[in-house]
């Protein structure tokens, strides 16, 4: 099989190969050097080429290089932060280089990127009525995170698990100004990829190396992404991969970490060209449990991940359309801390674009895809004092039994389509659009006698399937204003469907059970102001009203923990969570050097679902409800400061106080998983001569656990160096938690049995990148 797999290979690239020579005399390169007014270079400008993602960066030096840029008519834009962004159209000659040298003025130090999230068509990021953080494309190759989650640490409003997804379970959660989980929509390329059954993300099916930047948009956005957007979006962009572009990333570090990314660009026939890419990563684990705490059975968590993408581009250099198909293949294996216990997740997508110019006087976005996703878990008990175990002893956590394991098949598809206009009707601009997403997924259980030791230890208990279809649809209309020169007025308003279809649960002990099929709506309107007060002065405003659906895993599941005491049971007549929310805030740039913006906000939330124990037992029963009532206040506070050109300063700073409403005993009490207040302070400094420097602080206040265990605040350092060492090739380092703070992600039990989990540790990396 490997023979002929290697066959193959070679006879792939052979094809390849001569299908490139036409096309690469129908392309040519690009390159130049961008730099300030004063002639200083322009470190990490982006230079994008009729689109909002970079095609190419600038290096410590401000030059720039793109291959196989389509020969003819070129737009290309350039930003970078400290700077105005700059449009020009310029002509690309065939089967040459030609010259394009870039001056920028000077401008905003912060929201200086072209966004597309915000309003779903690429506009500055400043003149936006929302709160908009963004993480260019030089910020996300500098930090010194290795995976998509922790390098969203770096904004302040966003929330996140303590524990790094590189450990403990393989799908995480995110929330943005206290709405908790499951209720913050995140996109790659325009689309989801929170989870069909339960709204998870599988962080690690977007390597770091892949993303060119993010976008957060922090507040109720389903006005124009529905379902899920209650919180607010999340959106990264993947980097493009022009023809004859390639890179290659390797790197290694603590815990016997290793690491692998290569993406490259080849030219097909014409206007077609391939885009590979590939991800391995492997190790970097370790014993989370308190050392005081650990017995045999605490291991160092393990994790094995590799991502696999191919995509046929078509681009013309003058068409009207432009499309593409891509395949993605991903697969996360690990050990979860003992010896037993895994997890296990495995996703195919099968994706699909296309974008068409001067489609009724406006631009038309099609997007698709169509994804399977397995995924398999084994829970475990752990026995102390046995006797029976392996290696007999007196001391605690000796030995392990399964509990449970499951497998969880989803599937989830959809459409979408969007058709944006400048100057219809005298607006600034029009935009509409639909989306429709189908998802079905089943939990099978398999529960086991943990009465170990004894005669029933390990026999089948009781096994229990149960599952369902959702199908959502919804259409949105948006306005933009200008009907002065400092005014902005954005409107839209979006109208969504849901149908809950098929739902069922087959107990070994209870019983064959169908759910009657449930339909619902929603209605979501935003209105948002921006009015530049001074030159140096804007404000902006916004009323929103926002909801979210509950998801499959919240309708059907049917679950027993691992001891036997607790039941889950369905509730297929869940309402739909809502959230109204205003917010205000301010920019200001007194100078060129200085820039300060904030937002405070206020939010209700009704209807919230969450679990509750509807008998005592035993065994307890627990069913989701639409009970809580809460209400999220706070603010946030950016600050950056360029002392001179080479530093750049910025700080963050995030304040949340999120409490129940409801009229009963947790009137008050603060929402679990809500950590306040959050600061980040990113020092990096860029030399031709040099290389690039970062240094990030990030702090992290009170909070609790899912259960409402108080977790201590900490503080962390982290520090990235990087350099080129030759044309092309890049060595860097990288150290995160630099002091080894010894700090709680998780509380279980309490006095004896009190378990504390710990984040990760001093961890250094080391490596290479080349890319052309």
């Amino acid at each position: 099989m490997r023979r002929l797999f290697g066959v193959r290979g070679v006879l792939g690239v052979v094809i390849v190969a001569a299908a490139a020579r036409p096309a690469l005399a129908q392309t040519g390169t690009l390159r130049g050097v961008v730099t300030s007014a004063s002639h200083a270079p322009v470190a990490g400008a982006c230079v994008m080429l009729g689109g909002s993602t970079c095609t190419g960066v600038a290096d410590a030096r401000g030059a720039y290089v793109i291959h196989g840029v389509p020969a003819g008519t070129a737009v290309v834009t350039v930003t970078a932060v400290g700077s105005q962004p700059r449009t020009d159209t310029i002509t690309v000659a065939a089967g040459a280089t030609t010259t394009h040298d870039v001056t920028l003025a000077a401008g905003p130090l912060l929201l200086s990127s072209i966004v597309v999230t915000a309003t779903r068509r690429p506009t500055e990021a400043r003149n936006v009525a929302n709160t908009v953080d963004v993480m260019t494309s030089q910020q996300v190759r500098a930090s010194p995170t290795r995976d998509a989650q922790d390098l969203l640490r770096e904004i302040p409003a966003v929330e996140l698990p303590r524990t790094s997804s590189m450990v403990g379970g393989s799908a995480q959660i995110v929330s943005i100004r206290g709405v908790d989980e499951g209720r913050t929509a995140v996109l790659v390329d325009g689309m989801p990829i929170n989870d069909a059954w339960g709204e998870w993300i599988d962080w690690g099916r977007l390597p770091k190396d892949a993303i060119d930047h993010v976008e957060v948009v922090e507040g109720g956005a389903s006005n124009l992404y529905g379902n899920g957007a209650i919180g607010g979006v999340i959106s990264f962009f993947t980097r493009p991969l022009p023809p004859l572009s390639s890179v290659v990333a390797v790197d290694g570090g603590s815990r016997d970490a290793r690491h692998a990314y290569a993406a490259g660009g080849l030219p097909l026939a014409g206007p077609f060209s391939l885009n590979l890419s590939g991800d391995y990563l492997d190790g970097g684990g370790y014993t989370m449990l308190d050392p005081a705490k650990r017995g045999a059975v605490d291991v160092p968590s393990e994790l094995t991940q590799r991502n696999a993408m191919a995509r046929l581009v078509y681009a013309p250099a003058h068409g009207r359309w432009s499309g593409f198909v891509a395949g993605h293949v991903f697969d996360d294996a690990r050990d979860l801390g003992t010896p037993l216990s895994y997890g296990h997740r495995a996703e195919h997508v099968l994706e699909l674009g296309a974008t068409g110019r001067a489609v009724v006087g406006g631009e038309l976005t099609l997007r698709g895809w169509d994804g399977h996703l397995s995924e398999f878990q084994r829970a475990t008990t752990v026995r102390a004092n046995s006797t029976t175990c392996a290696s007999p002893s007196s001391a605690a956590r000796q030995c392990e039994d399964s509990s449970s394991v499951a497998g969880i098949p989803s599937d989830d598809r959809g459409v979408s389509a969007v058709w944006t206009r400048n100057g219809l009707f005298g607006l600034s601009s029009f935009t509409a659009g639909a989306d429709y997403r189908y998802m079905a997924g089943h939990y099978d259980e398999t529960d086991f006698s943990t009465s170990c030791p004894g005669a029933t230890c390990g026999s089948v208990t009781r096994t229990i399937s149960s599952g369902g279809d959702q199908a959502l649809s919804g259409a949105f209309a948006q306005a933009i204003l200008a009907p002065a020169d400092p005014l902005r007025v954005e409107l839209s308003l979006r109208v969504d469907r849901w149908d809950n279809d098929d739902g069922y649960s087959i107990d070994t002990l209870a019983g064959h059970t169908t759910y009657p099929n449930r339909s619902k709506s929603a209605l979501s309107p935003r209105v948002g102001v921006r009015y530049q007060l001074l030159r140096s002065l804007a404000a902006h405003a916004a009323y929103y009203h926002a909801f979210r659906a509950p998801n499959l895993a919240e309708l059907y599941r049917k679950q027993i923990n691992g001891n036997a005491s607790q039941i889950t049971i369905p509730n297929p007549d869940l309402k739909p969570e809502t959230g109204a929310g205003y917010e205000a805030g301010l920019d200001f740039q007194p100078a060129p050097g200085v820039q300060l913006a904030g937002t405070a906000y206020l939010a209700n939330y009704d209807d919230f679902n969450v679990p509750v124990v509807i008998a005592a037992g035993p065994p307890a029963i627990r069913q989701r409800l639409n009970v809580s009532h809460s209400r999220s206040k706070g603010a946030e506070l950016s600050l950056a400061l360029r002392p001179w050109r080479p530093l750049l300063v910025s700080a963050g700073a995030s304040y949340d106080d999120d409490r129940v409403v409801s009229s009963d005993s947790t009137n008050g009490q603060h929402i679990n998983r809500v950590p306040s207040p959050r600061y980040t302070v990113r020092a990096a400094y860029t030399s031709p001569l040099l290389g690039e420097y970062t240094l990030m602080w990030r702090y992290e206040g009170k909070t609790t656990t899912l259960q409402g265990l108080p977790l201590a605040p900490f503080a962390v350092v982290d520090a990235d160096a990087r350099r080129e060492v030759t044309d092309g090739v890049t060595a860097f380092v990288s150290l995160e938690n630099i002091g080894n703070e010894q700090y709680q992600v998780n509380i279980a039990g309490s006095g004896a049995n009190e378990l504390i989990s710990y984040g990760l540790p001093r961890t250094l990396r080391a490596g290479l990148t080349w890319s052309r």
